[in-house]
């Protein structure tokens, strides 16, 4: 494969770098979206968590992360050495996987997909985990699961790379990774207070539309920046990934229509995220009419592993669990089914295409690289995750009266609306007039702050929009709801 400087275009190089804009752009999307589906009290948390995901996974990229995860000179099947460990020789000569784009600019890409698949991993533990070992979390887990399981799809040299694995995207490394370790939080962290007890609803719907509107259109970047323009397949990639979200959002939508006799903005949000999942290790391996099913197969299939996770009494707090590794699994799964070889060959690559083809063998290939990263990743996080918890510093659960209180409160000493703040501003005015020097120190007190009360703020319900807001004293008793209905 040519990776000499003499094959570099500037039209894939202009694109790659544009592609890497969308796809930065979705970090905050998910941040958003994330945070409208979470009551208010935690949702500043969520985008703050996003963008310090991009911060360090950055900072572990440049270290050695790009190295470990997508060194073209290793000889060993599992991981990556430390050629390229801060950078070094990654500048003008192209990666063997963007033989026509600097090197600069593959790794600067890719920097991006490992900067958001933790975010979308630490959405299984909102409402419940702190800052500071979410944080040296991130840094490991990239570390320890996303850049393996990258080295085995990706690499060159990776064994699932050279088993002829078809993942295009990121169904192993982002969608099915980040699903598994998902996973691991509720089992080590629990469900959150409340869980079961309460009706819960997303706290502002306008959020999860902004947000999903950021995912939808960096998702075109995601899907369709590493494929060849002049081949015509990462026009393919662009349709893919909107015909799989199109096709995703009014499936999920028609099937909560038939429970809630009500359309749904947050469905068809849910429904879209999913088709796009699906049709993220596929994106430029199949033909554009194949993501209609995918899409479809996906709305279906994930709208019921929500419904089963409620009725198991799983808390899949944002859906990370059902859309992105049941979604994830399913989009490897049709990749093996739906990939043309006609479509692959517009660039010269000679491959047998998936089941559609006659190559049945491609379904196994895609089942070991699933069961793979499945496995490592959930095994790992929860390893991770159990010896933190055993370290007091990194202990990952907030206590139980900084999680009624909210995470913003507790860990940022911040609050995401301004009507929250005057609430706690009022509250505190009222209450330093007539408390004594030791009541500064109550029970009740924010973690960081400890001379700040952090009262239960009660939202009246509007789906969505905050219509009346009001102060309960702070009270050690758990029966007081501080959920926004």
């Amino acid at each position: 494969m040519a990776t000499s400087i003499s094959d570099i275009d500037m039209g894939a190089t202009v694109w790659m770098i544009a592609s890497t804009a969308l796809v930065f752009l979705m970090i905050p999307g998910l941040g958003y979206f994330y945070g409208g589906m979470v009551r208010s009290k935690n949702a500043l948390s969520l985008v703050f968590l996003c963008l310090m995901a991009l911060a360090v996974v950055t900072l572990q990229w440049v270290i050695w992360g790009y190295s470990l995860a997508l060194s073209e000179t290793s000889s060993n099947p599992f991981i990556g050495n430390l050629r390229h460990w801060l950078f070094l020789d990654v500048e003008y000569t192209p990666h063997p996987n963007a033989p026509t784009v600097p090197g600069i600019v593959y790794a600067v890409y890719q920097c991006m997909f490992a900067a958001l698949t933790p975010g979308l991993a630490i959405g299984g533990a909102a409402e419940r985990i702190r800052v500071l070992p979410t944080i040296f979390y991130i840094f490991v887990w990239t570390t320890l699961v996303y850049d393996p399981i990258a080295y085995w799809v990706w690499a060159p040299n990776g064994w699932l790379y050279k088993m002829g694995v078809m993942d295009f995207a990121g169904g192993c490394a982002v969608e099915t990774a980040s699903g598994f370790a998902a996973l691991a939080f509720y089992f080590v962290l629990g469900k959150r207070k409340g869980f079961g007890e309460e009706k819960w609803e997303p706290h502002n719907y306008l959020n999860i539309i902004l947000g999903c509107s950021f995912l939808y259109f960096g998702w075109f970047g995601f899907n369709a920046g590493a494929a060849s323009l002049e081949s015509g397949r990462a026009g393919i990639a662009f349709m893919t990934t909107s015909l799989a979200a199109a096709a995703g959002g009014i499936t999920w939508v028609g099937l909560a229509y038939r429970v809630e006799h009500k359309f749904s903005s947050f469905h068809f949000c849910s429904g879209a995220v999913t088709g796009m999942v699906c049709v993220t290790p596929a994106a430029s391996f199949v033909s554009t009419w194949a993501s209609l099913p995918m899409g479809v197969i996906a709305g279906i299939c994930c709208f019921y592993m929500v419904e089963a996770n409620l009725r198991l009494g799983i808390d899949d707090c944002i859906d990370v669990v059902a859309v992105h590794g049941v979604g994830g699994i399913l989009g490897v799964l049709l990749t093996g089914i739906f990939a043309d070889k006609r479509v692959i060959g517009l660039d010269g690559i000679e491959s047998a295409g998936g089941l559609i083809n006659g190559n049945g063998r491609q379904l196994y290939v895609q089942l070991a690289a699933l069961a793979a990263s499945a496995a490592w990743s959930f095994v790992i996080s929860y390893i991770l995750l159990k010896v933190m918890n055993y370290i007091p510093i990194f202990r990952l659960r907030v206590d139980p009266d900084a999680e009624e209180h909210g995470v913003d409160f507790a860990e940022l000493g911040e609050a995401g609306y301004s009507f929250m703040h005057d609430v706690v501003q009022m509250h505190v005015d009222k209450n330093s007039k007539r408390a004594s020097i030791a009541s500064s120190f109550h029970e009740t007190a924010s973690i960081q702050h400890p001379h700040k009360h952090m009262p239960m703020v009660k939202e009246a319900a509007s789906s969505g929009n905050v219509t009346a807001a009001s102060v309960t004293p702070p009270q050690t008793s758990s029966n007081t709801c501080a959920y926004p209905l």
